[in-house]
């Protein structure tokens, strides 16, 4: 599904050139649970955002279910990301004055979707991760752990082939960053679902069935 080919990714900082990813190859199989970790500055999240279409790198092929996409068009990339990648961030990222089921049905309004299509994908996205009882609250009338479920939920409902997760336990206490967890493995059990989790915790790393560290802009080690 994924194939990082040579990557490489510079940043011009002033005078300094900064290589967040240095040569960088990797492939990841339909249906893995792979994590990505490394400590802050090691390159994990411009690897992510290459992964996720949302920035290209500087040299080097991105495979992504078979097309190279690395040297596709913002607006090519933004229609790649809105048909197979779903995104999950550690600060949920949801609009606070709508409800749980209009921030779910966002991705789908963008993809040109109405009508009763729109709302029944949208509660049936939210039923998936325990929250039908839910979808006209707002984000404020739910627990950091709702808002991190309605995150998944919008994630979900384009139906992507892809997972992406950041630090997506960081803003949670570490029962409800279980709670989380456990979902996404179960997302990947039942929907034979590829979910990449980035991360700078070897215990978070540890609940999915392989982790890729990452440190300099390089891959350390890659242990399944």
């Amino acid at each position: 599904m994924i194939e990082l080919k040579n990557i490489t990714k510079v940043y011009k900082m002033g005078n300094e050139t900064v290589r967040a990813l240095d040569d960088v190859s990797l492939k990841i199989n339909d249906g893995e649970f792979v994590a990505i970790i490394g400590p802050s500055g090691s390159g994990k999240s411009t690897m992510m955002n290459v992964i996720g279409c949302l920035d290209k790198p500087t040299s080097g092929e991105y495979w992504l279910n078979g097309k190279d996409v690395s040297r596709l068009r913002d607006d090519q990339l933004a229609t790649v990301r809105n048909r197979n990648i779903g995104f999950v961030f550690q600060m949920f990222n949801l609009l606070n004055r709508s409800s749980a089921l209009r921030n779910v049905e966002l991705p789908l309004r963008y993809g040109g979707v109405h009508g009763h299509d729109l709302y029944k994908r949208s509660v049936d996205a939210l039923d998936s991760v325990g929250l039908k009882d839910r979808v006209r609250h707002r984000p404020v009338e739910l627990s950091g752990g709702q808002q991190q479920r309605v995150a998944i939920a919008r994630a979900l409902v384009t139906q992507p082939s892809l997972l992406l997760a950041d630090e997506p336990t960081g803003a949670l206490d570490s029962h409800t960053g279980e709670e989380i967890l456990r979902l996404f493995r179960q997302l990947h059990e039942e929907r034979g679902l590829t979910v990449v989790l980035v991360t700078h915790d070897m215990n978070i790393a540890r609940h999915t069935n392989r982790i890729v560290a990452i440190k300099d802009g390089r891959i350390e080690s890659d242990v399944s």
